[in-house]
């Protein structure tokens, strides 16, 4: 797809007009596009953008001139919208043998100013993330992820640290590293800095991604089904890369952290048994009954490792509980904070990005006590099916330092797609990146 902004009208097989719900369909030369009543701007701008694109494409139509609504704002016009329109052309074709290019010519309504450089920025993260997600697990290995974030450091001057397992087996991150023993791949916990140039930095945030290369289940096995989609399980660890694709271009004036353990879930004869206990960074020992509650267990070293970085806050991003997504259905993130004010912020920062959070409890004293153990400091499953997204989250809670900033993501739902809905195609979302972008940008904007 190729995008022109033009000030007059040029000569395009289709005009793209944006109307109410209730008008639609095709008169003579001109498209017209509802945008849908009743769901947050931030979501149904883009959402009627790429309706748009999809629309003409699939009638082959090749250029089309898109048309600014009167009276919509620059902000709503060219970056939620243009946007929609980018991330609906999202396609991941890099692995078939033809491809097909996209041959779509649009003419915008107007000039390519300082917001379209911000989407495209904001887009190209999303499509990098988006693009790590969908990568199948015999090419993207802890190892490959380790080398996109050295790529990223070496290409922007950041900073980076990785230990390998012989390093993770000093430290004792030994939760995360009985997670990795199941599997031949080396395991990686990887640390990117990201410090402004020119000034001193407001803050530090560090974030943390969930990396789970590839999740069987270990020898507490998911099923042949549940299993067809687990290279997704790196979405988190995605999303941080995603956003350090991004830090450079967008100026952010904090300084960033993104910290991510890498690895696979793998049912081999050295993998961790049910009932086995770990002595995990933090100190406290760790009762796995769970092989497939696997995730919690590398977050637990990787947030006890991020936390003596003294954050001002810590956020963290995980595709972690199918209970999220019961919760909450597919479309919408799980938001857990010790912080109100924090969590507030990512609400707001997701709702001008098209991102939906929704916060939930975190500490339940009647959930926590399902955590005991009889022989170790804590187990990591419940034992029944009850409030899985909070029990998790407040497990992690328990790695973390009492008096702390810090928001975990359950991304589960909205990190990736069985099929096409709205402006995010079948496979990895980039869900989360857009969002922490704004946030780092503290954008202030009315929606």
């Amino acid at each position: 797809m190729e995008i022109k902004f033009v000030k007059s009208r040029p000569k395009a097989e289709v005009l793209i007009r944006f109307v109410k719900e209730t008008e639609k369909g095709i008169k003579g030369r001109t498209m017209k596009v509802p945008v849908r009543a009743g769901v947050p701007k931030g979501i149904a701008l883009r959402w009627a953008a790429a309706n748009a694109y999809k629309n003409v494409k699939a009638i082959g139509i090749r250029s089309i001139y898109v048309k600014k609504p009167p009276h919509m704002e620059p902000f709503k016009w060219y970056l939620q919208m243009y946007e929609g329109f980018r991330l609906a052309a999202y396609r991941y074709d890099r692995l078939r043998s033809q491809t097909q290019e996209d041959d779509l010519v649009v003419y915008w309504q107007g000039e390519k100013n300082d917001l379209v450089k911000k989407a495209d920025i904001l887009v190209e993260a999303t499509y990098f993330t988006r693009d790590i997600v969908n990568t199948p697990a015999n090419l993207a290995t802890p190892e490959y992820l380790k080398n996109l974030a050295e790529d990223l450091a070496k290409k922007n001057g950041y900073d980076i640290r990785i230990f390998n397992r012989k390093e993770l087996e000093k430290m004792g991150m030994n939760a995360f590293l009985a997670v990795a023993q199941g599997s031949e791949k080396e395991p990686y916990l990887v640390h990117l800095i990201y410090r402004p140039m020119d000034r001193k930095p407001r803050r530090r945030i560090v974030l943390v991604g969930k990396a789970l290369t590839f999740d069987s289940g270990g020898l507490s096995l998911k099923s042949s089904q549940g299993m067809m989609t687990m290279k997704m399980d790196k979405a988190g660890a995605a999303a941080v890369l995603g956003v350090f694709q991004a830090l450079k271009s967008l100026n952010v004036d904090y300084e960033v952290h993104g910290i991510f353990a890498a690895t696979e879930n793998m049912p081999d004869a050295k993998a961790v048994h049910p009932g086995d206990v770990v002595k995990s960074y933090s100190g406290k020992y760790i009762e796995i009954l769970n092989t497939d509650a696997e995730g919690r267990l590398t977050l637990a070293d990787a947030l006890a490792y991020a936390a003596e970085q003294k954050p001002d806050y810590l956020i963290d991003l995980a595709t972690l509980t199918g209970s999220a997504i019961v919760a909450l259905g597919e479309f919408t993130a799980a938001l857990f904070a010790t912080d109100t004010s924090l969590g507030q912020a990512i609400v707001k920062a997701g709702n001008i990005a098209g991102e939906r959070f929704w916060q939930m409890p975190l500490d339940d004293p009647f959930i926590k006590d399902k955590m005991k153990s009889t022989v170790a400091d804590l187990k990591n499953i419940s034992g029944d099916n009850w409030g899985g997204s909070i029990f998790a989250a407040q497990f992690l809670r328990e790695f973390l330092p009492e008096k702390i900033r810090w928001v975990h993501l359950d991304i589960a739902g909205p990190a990736f797609n069985n099929k096409d809905w709205a402006y995010n195609p079948a496979g990895g979302s980039g869900f989360g990146v857009r969002t922490l972008l704004h946030l780092l940008m503290r954008t202030r904007r009315k929606r």
